[in-house]
């Protein structure tokens, strides 16, 4: 979280807009009627589009029954496009009024809960919802076929399995964002709150950034976690991870002078060694294979989620890169099987860890 704000000067946390469930659930209801009506609309707009076109279109021209056609299928689509995202736009509103919210953080500790930490600056990308379903490429058609899940959702689904994910919620948001459970800080004493939720945590997911209290809470997860239980989340591009990487050392490097290491022992444990950032397997690739995949823009689509690092036993540090540029022939399945592969070292390390009350 990027906390680079003066928060002692704040004294009570920041007012938040009321969460309404009654709004919430007609939102989600409306939206998905919205979604489905749209999907409908559009496909048969489109099937009929494609059928004007046909081979006897050129004989059809003249016609004005042809003409009134065509523009009937054209407005079909674009109503039902405009349905359908408004739908989705709509569904993701009624979550943020369903979104579970923490009453008292303080009570956490000594519960099943995994603790997700990032940049707050990260929000706008992870509240969005996906614009395309093929890996940067996609017909019309498959417009409606896309998530309806935000970034933020589609990661949590991945780790709910393994116990309630609890955010900490971005000062002066108006509600909070779908996905993980939010929780607020006390404004005027965050470190500490915050030390005691990873210290609590059966895993820790900390998304990668330079800002100074993201950086902090890498460290102090250090300091507090066993290493197994900590996994850092690359949404970043590979200049930002390193520079994530200076200031971390940086920061280690003055916490560890100043103040006390791990319970226990008073002890710091080493500093992982971050791994460098993977650059693309295939940066470029052959002609066919651009043609094939319908321009080089495709080809140089990226996962949201770029990577974890994941920590041994030891502190040893390895980065598990979704790198699309290995498929000769993205498309919704293989990229699915792409993460569900590398993801799953990932899975079996949170499966072994035991339960961890505190």
């Amino acid at each position: 979280m990027n906390r680079s704000r003066n928060f002692q000067l704040v004294r009570k946390p920041p007012p938040r807009g009321v969460q309404r469930a009654a709004r919430g659930r007609v939102l989600v209801w409306g939206g998905w009627t919205l979604r489905i009506v749209g999907a409908a609309a559009g496909l048969l707009g489109f099937t009929a589009f494609r059928r004007s076109l046909g081979s006897d279109q050129w004989a059809s021209i003249p016609h004005v029954r042809w003409w009134l056609r065509l523009l009937g299928t054209v407005t079909a689509v674009f109503a039902g496009v405009v349905a359908f995202m408004t739908g989705r736009l709509a569904v993701v509103r009624g979550k943020q009024h369903l979104t579970d919210v923490v009453d008292s953080l303080e009570r956490l500790p000594g519960t099943h809960y995994l603790l997700y930490l990032r940049p707050f600056s990260n929000d706008e990308v992870m509240s969005a919802l996906p614009d395309d379903i093929q890996g940067g490429g996609a017909n019309l058609q498959a417009l409606f076929f896309i998530s309806g899940l935000t970034h933020e959702e589609s990661l949590v689904r991945r780790f709910r399995r393994f116990g309630r994910v609890i955010a900490i919620g971005r000062p002066g948001e108006e509600l909070p964002l779908p996905g993980a459970a939010r929780g607020y800080l006390p404004l005027h004493d965050w470190q500490s709150t915050v030390s005691r939720l990873i210290a609590g945590a059966h895993a820790v997911l900390l998304s990668a950034g330079p800002g100074p209290g993201t950086v902090w809470e890498f460290t102090e997860a250090v300091r507090l976690v066993p290493p197994t239980r900590l996994f850092l989340l690359a949404y970043c591009d590979a200049p930002t991870y390193d520079r994530f990487r200076e200031a971390v050392a940086e920061e280690y490097e003055r916490r560890s002078h100043a103040e006390p290491g791990a319970p226990g022992t008073g002890l710091w444990p080493p500093l992982p060694d971050l791994p460098d950032y993977p650059p693309p397997a295939r940066p470029e690739r052959p002609r066919w294979e651009v043609f094939l995949n319908g321009g080089r823009k495709r080809l140089r689509w990226d996962f949201t989620l770029k990577g974890l690092i994941v920590f041994g036993p030891g502190w040893e540090a390895r980065f598990v890169r979704f790198d699309p540029t290995t498929l000769r022939l993205p498309s919704t399945w293989s990229l699915s099987r792409l993460v569900k592969r590398e993801l799953q070292p990932v899975v079996d390390q949170l499966t072994a860890l035991d339960p961890r009350h505190q």
